[in-house]
């Protein structure tokens, strides 16, 4: 079999020895030439050429329910779908912005297949493929004279609300856009007859749908959480759906795909269950992107199901394999994620079941696959985690757990996860039971290839030395932890410290709780990093020392005062930190520039001068001053550090996912990676990988898998699986694989 992937892998890379690192750019003298494996030809319209549409070939012949491929025309309307796997017949369409959808043409590689755009009757029509953020845009936001909030007596505004960014935090990133692409086509209407719901109670009808499925509860709590005197979010997502169904369309428009953006080829492939949600997937190691090349990619479940999706993207064929738990007692999350009222797809059947709850994963140089997930119940903390264990970091740091099963779903998730490693070369399965949650999770550079663990909130930094633990077995001795300690007396060092409830003594360290939601470590001295989503948020760094259970000093940054509601973090290659937030901006970081890193006055707002706010591109919502307006909702940022993509080292990869892609910030310049089929693409989680170091630009690319919660909502509805999505970039519009 490797035999028979080496030969097919070599069939797709480029002959070309050197791999054009610059921005590519069009190039007007560039000739259509169609190999034995591409479809390309020309399309026009009433008008002519239609330069910056798609072109997508999709087929259901190959190991995988959907394999698709999709491409953007040039200037003159011309298009190459390059490297199509041979031995099935594709459906090929146009979709673009202006247009509705042409018909579906049947095609085989090596053809000449000339198109014709159908023009869009009307506006209306064309806004259906408007992406979900400019549908979205359209929901009235709260004015700012409304805040602060003053209660049930006053305005109805939660007192919680002390500005129109709390509420907008609220419908962004740590609210409805961490979950959903809102702005769907199935998320715009409503279909008050299946809600069982007269046509003039919209709010009632919304209500109903809300508390529908295992999310119901929090999604309602959501919602009351910012009831107001008139209707709170849910008389404006009444409000919202009522003028949509009344033919009210979106004021903003979206702009097709220009320069850089028409040589995007974007390939993707079904995975996984219509009732399965996907929070990840890796296929190598972020130090050496190098690691298992043409080799399958493996998914993070989350909540949603024990059977771990593999994609084989050379032969097209995916597998599940089920993920093991250490202890059969171990509680499966069915038992505190209960649904309210029943599906709407899917009745009363409990869809999201799973012991696991595998968040994230990464992998090592030896392509064993790492994730953060469930072996065993939360309760049964082991004893070396405790008061009076000789582990270092007990000594220094005691951890106990809850006493009991977890009561709510925060608590299942957020405690629960240790981590759980497979090794694809001895189909081997090992756990290492921590006596801290894990979250998200990251590689260190050093010769132990430690791994790091973010706890989402959590009051410690954890990390397992997996050289130790894959020679010994020994969770015990591979595992470290530490509290944050910030150095507030300023001499250099760890000293006895005050509590984060305490005021700073000048005597003394502080302990503050600032455990990580993202987290990266540096490769030039090896100090580790996370974000923290307290309050307006913060970035925090943890330099470990030569013993870090006593050793580690912290640095915490709070955001700028226009800044809140960051998630996932990464580093460039430069040390420096990226985030992105509610406030409407891609953040920077830059700790060299900073006056101040310790002493008294290091609490959080010591360095305003680190920070670079770059507004992220987007449709705005009405009323709202300033890129707080941007309906633009990031989960995570990923770091290009090696180049992989071609925009350039350390482009930032912005999960933006109500734009039906991500936004590529790179030399100061914003492209659109789009996915305009199926529309609705929302993701948490990033992957780079390098296929074959010397195969040009189709043997490397980016990754990333349909991470939104509810995979229906994504075009082609009840039925359709998640998917994993391999983006590429050529040089032109018109090159070829090889």
């Amino acid at each position: 079999m490797s035999a028979i992937r080496t030969i097919y892998a070599r069939v797709f890379a480029v002959s070309v020895a050197t791999f054009l690192a610059a921005w590519p750019s069009e190039v007007g003298a560039q000739q259509l030439r169609i190999g034995p494996s591409d479809i390309g030809g020309v399309v026009t319209g009433a008008n002519g050429p239609e330069a910056g549409v798609w072109v997508i070939a999709e087929t259901t012949g190959l190991g995988t329910r959907r394999y698709a491929k999709i491409v953007v025309t040039d200037e003159q309307g011309r298009y190459l779908l390059p490297a199509l796997p041979s031995g099935a017949q594709y459906n090929v369409w146009v979709r673009g912005f202006g247009l509705v959808d042409s018909r579906r043409v049947p095609a085989k590689p090596g053809m000449t297949l000339n198109l014709t755009a159908a023009v869009a009757p009307n506006a209306r029509a064309a806004a259906q493929y408007h992406p979900g953020s400019y549908w979205w845009s359209m929901l009235k936001i709260p004015e700012k004279g409304l805040f602060p909030g003053t209660g049930p007596k006053g305005n109805g505004m939660p007192t919680a609300l002390k500005s129109q960014a709390d509420w907008m935090d609220a419908i962004k990133q740590n609210g409805c856009g961490n979950c959903h692409q809102v702005g769907s086509s199935i998320m715009r209407s409503i279909d008050h007859a299946a809600l069982g719901v007269g046509e003039k109670d919209t709010q009632a009808a919304w209500m109903a749908r809300l508390r529908m499925g295992q999310s119901g509860t929090a999604m309602v709590a959501g919602v009351n959480s910012l009831m107001t005197n008139d209707g709170g979010l849910l008389g404006r997502l009444a409000n919202w759906t009522d003028r949509i169904a009344a033919g009210e369309l979106p004021k903003q428009k979206p702009d097709r795909p220009q320069g850089v953006e028409r040589n995007i080829v974007v390939t993707l492939w079904d995975w996984s269950r219509p009732t399965a949600y996907l929070h990840d997937l890796i296929g190598t190691d972020k130090r050496k992107p190098t690691v298992n090349g043409w080799g399958a990619l493996y998914g993070s479940m989350e909540l949603s199901t024990d059977w771990v999706p593999i994609l084989d993207p050379v032969l097209h064929m995916t597998t599940e394999m089920k993920m093991p738990v250490k202890v059969e007692s171990t509680p499966r999350s069915s038992t505190v994620n209960i649904a309210p009222a029943p599906w709407h797809y899917w009745g009363d059947r409990v869809i999201w079941d799973t012991q696991v709850n595998a968040h994230t994963n990464t992998m090592d140089s030896e392509g064993r696959v790492w994730w953060t997930a469930t072996s065993r119940p939360q309760w049964e903390q082991p004893e070396f985690c405790q008061k009076g264990s000789d582990h270092p970091s007990a000594k220094a740091f005691p951890r106990e757990r809850a006493s009991g099963p977890a009561t709510n779903t925060a608590n299942f998730v957020q405690n629960a996860r240790g981590v759980t490693m497979y090794d694809p070369k001895t189909k081997q399965w090992a756990f290492v039971d921590t006596c801290f949650g894990t979250h998200h999770l990251n590689f260190g550079y050093d010769a132990d290839n430690t791994l790091y663990l973010a706890n989402n909130g959590g009051p410690e930094l954890g990390w397992v030395n997996t050289r130790v633990f894959l020679e010994t077995g020994d969770s015990a001795k591979a595992q470290g932890w530490t509290p944050f300690i910030v150095d507030t007396n300023g001499n250099g060092k760890r000293d006895d410290y005050v509590e984060p409830d305490a005021p700073v003594d000048p005597r003394k360290d502080k302990r503050f709780n600032l455990g990580f939601y993202g987290i990266a470590v540096n490769p030039n001295d090896g100090t580790v990093w996370g974000s923290n989503t307290s309050g307006r948020g913060w970035i925090v760094r943890v330099d470990l020392g030569p013993n870090p259970p006593v050793t580690a000093l912290t640095e915490a940054y709070q955001l700028p005062p226009t800044e809140l509601g960051i998630r996932g973090m990464d580093l460039d290659s430069k040390g420096i930190a990226w985030a992105a937030g509610v406030g409407g901006n891609l953040i920077s970081f830059d700790r060299s520039k900073c006056r101040i890193r310790n002493g008294p006055t290091a609490t959080g707002d010591h360095c305003p001068e680190g920070f670079t706010l770059h507004p992220i591109p987007g449709p705005k919502f009405d009323g709202v001053e300033g890129p707080l307006g941007t309906v633009a909702s990031p989960y995570y940022v990923w770091v290009d550090i090696h180049d992989i993509f071609g925009l350039g080292k350390d482009t930032v990869i912005v999960l933006e996912n109500q734009s039906d892609g991500v936004q590529a910030f790179a030399n100061g310049k914003w492209v659109h990676i789009a996915v305009p089929y199926p529309m609705g693409f929302f993701t948490k989680g990033f992957e780079g990988r390098i296929d074959d170091p010397n195969g040009g630009w189709s043997a490397r690319g980016l990754w990333a898998t349909w991470g939104g919660r509810a995979p229906w909502h994504s075009e082609g509805g009840r039925g359709t699986p998640p998917y994993v999505v391999h983006f590429q970039l050529r040089p032109n519009p018109l090159a070829n694989a090889n």
